[in-house]
């Protein structure tokens, strides 16, 4: 009894053990989970497209945007770097979860019926299907069958002899076939699968250990990495390398809008050893050891003036498409320094409550200086700033691979699966013929119909052979033909005289004429029905 009890006993912990993994693999691949989880993903994209990301634009831009205080909340919250938060990328932890149970309990057990040939049915089941036909036939009609089949890409099985109509088998030695279409195209959800999951795969991997950026740099100034926006929960590393502007310019148009930035980069190793070196621009990044420097923003930071030799910096601001600086002399007079870009002139303006507008005092060219009375101020030259965004991105090759397992998908997902099956009984030279498909119904079908009329004009037997003259032959002799007239011999027969051999001959040879003109009227009526239909 003991030893019952303790062979029942690991048997029970071990079904219970079964019983929790199931309601666990359950509980994530439910589609409810799917649904909730990819609506809080989406929410948070929105918000983090309404909300200016830190790590894209900077502090600046979302004080700008909200104010100081409600900049500092947003950021102290962590919506101004939500994609970093742990928030986020607990959603996709979850997202990824799911999608992994989903696969494994419906997707990808649908593989194995990949290998699963179809069934050959009989004539009773075919006669089920959504498209059937049936036609007597000569036997030749398989091989045709067969034969075109194989040309529109099906690929054909064939099973010969046997008995037992009731079971579906072949009828007296009779053949049966089935033919698929598109086989591969049910391969369309389980490869989307694989792609995105994939693709949560590559996103998992950038959040854990890439970063990114964005920093203004004044001309000379280095690019470094410390300041490095990425996740709470990181495990990555930040390069100890930096990035030096040599120079950078703005390109105009004619007419004084903006056509191009251009920034001289160069890598410098800890040591101070050049790396690398590159030209950026919009779209031309540079890049190195696994980090893309892009040009994000372009800009004039501060003017540069000597008073007499001696130097000083003034802080421009943006107004409109110029930037200016002020310099207070005493209480009622500023200076107002304004220029458009590096290469032209800057303007001196002076302001006194008195006057109504700025008057011009001198205009400068980079390098010159003008005299204003014991001052000699000479223009030396606008100190220009660049935005530089970075980025190291280390699941981009596997997101590449991922968009390439779901467009493959979605290619799959377009292939018309389709199933045909007939059967031939040689008893009574009967073809029995039908299908389905999943998708393209109604191109399926018009390709069944032609087959089937194929079938009856080449190896049609009796009513079902479709006769080879033209419809317009058809319809001139259903035009021309009239009854015959047999109203003399009825007359002859009422009247009780003797009817001949001859008018007897007479009689049955009308009639077969009759039936002659009847048989391709009915022929070309029951072809121009299948036409319709």
């Amino acid at each position: 009894m003991n030893t019952q009890e303790s062979t029942i006993e690991p048997q029970t912990a071990a079904t219970n053990n079964g019983d929790i993994y199931r309601r666990i693999v359950t509980t994530f691949a439910s589609v409810k989970m799917t649904i909730a989880l990819m609506t809080l993903i989406a929410t948070s994209v929105l918000i983090g497209a309404w909300c200016p990301q830190e790590a894209q634009s900077g502090q600046e831009k979302i004080i700008e945007t909200f104010g100081e205080q409600m900049a500092l909340n947003l950021i102290q919250w962590g919506i101004a770097d939500i994609f970093h938060s742990p928030f986020f990328l607990a959603l996709i932890g979850l997202l990824t979860l799911n999608m992994v149970a989903c696969s494994f309990q419906r997707v990808f057990p649908k593989i194995r019926s990949l290998k699963h040939p179809m069934p050959f049915i009989g004539s009773t089941e075919i006669g089920r299907l959504p498209f059937t036909e049936t036609a007597k036939v000569e036997p030749s009609a398989v091989k045709t069958v067969i034969k075109m089949l194989r040309k529109q890409g099906y690929v054909v099985r064939i099973e010969s002899g046997g008995s037992g109509a009731a079971t579906g088998a072949a009828l007296n030695g009779g053949e049966r076939l089935t033919g698929e279409f598109g086989k591969f195209g049910r391969l369309a959800a389980t490869v989307t699968h694989i792609g995105l999951l994939t693709l949560l795969v590559g996103v998992t991997i950038t959040s854990w250990t890439g970063f990114n950026g964005f920093k203004p740099i004044r001309l000379g100034g280095d690019l470094s990495f410390k300041d490095s926006e990425h996740s709470k929960l990181w495990i990555g590393k930040l390069p100890e390398w930096r990035v030096h502007v040599d120079d950078t310019k703005r390109i105009d148009y004619p007419t004084g809008e903006a056509k191009q930035w251009y920034s001289d980069l160069t890598v410098l190793s800890a040591t101070g050893k050049k790396l690398a070196s590159h030209q950026i621009s919009v779209n031309d990044p540079l890049s190195y050891d696994g980090v893309d420097v892009y040009q994000s923003s372009w800009g004039l930071d501060k003017v540069s003036i000597s008073f007499n030799g001696s130097k000083r910096e003034l802080q421009l601001q943006q107004m409109g498409k110029r930037y200016a600086a002020f310099l207070p002399l005493d209480e009622t007079t500023v200076f107002i320094f304004s220029l458009k870009n590096q290469v032209e002139p800057l303007r001196l303006f002076a302001k006194r409550p008195e006057w109504e507008a700025p008057r011009l005092l001198a205009q400068i060219a980079p390098g010159q200086s003008t005299n204003l009375g014991a001052v000699k101020l000479k223009y030396e030259g606008a100190i220009p700033i660049t935005g530089l965004q970075y980025k190291s991105d280390p699941g981009l090759p596997i997101t590449y691979i991922a968009f390439g397992f779901i467009m493959l998908g979605v290619m799959l997902a377009a292939v018309p699966h389709r199933h045909v099956w007939s059967t031939y009984d040689p008893r009574e030279n009967l073809l029995s013929i039908g299908g389905r498909s999943v998708k393209a119904k109604v191109g399926f079908e018009r390709s069944m119909k032609k087959l089937v009329e194929t079938l009856r004009s080449e190896h049609g037997i009796g009513s079902d052979r479709i006769s080879e003259i033209t419809d317009d032959e058809q319809l001139q002799v259903a035009s021309n033909w009239t009854p015959t007239n047999t109203a003399p011999n009825a007359a002859r027969i009422a009247s009780g005289s003797n009817s001949t051999a001859g008018s007897a001959s007479a009689n049955n040879i009308d009639s077969a004429q009759n039936q002659e003109h009847k048989e391709p009227v009915a022929a070309h009526a029951k072809k121009e029905t299948e036409v319709s239909t």
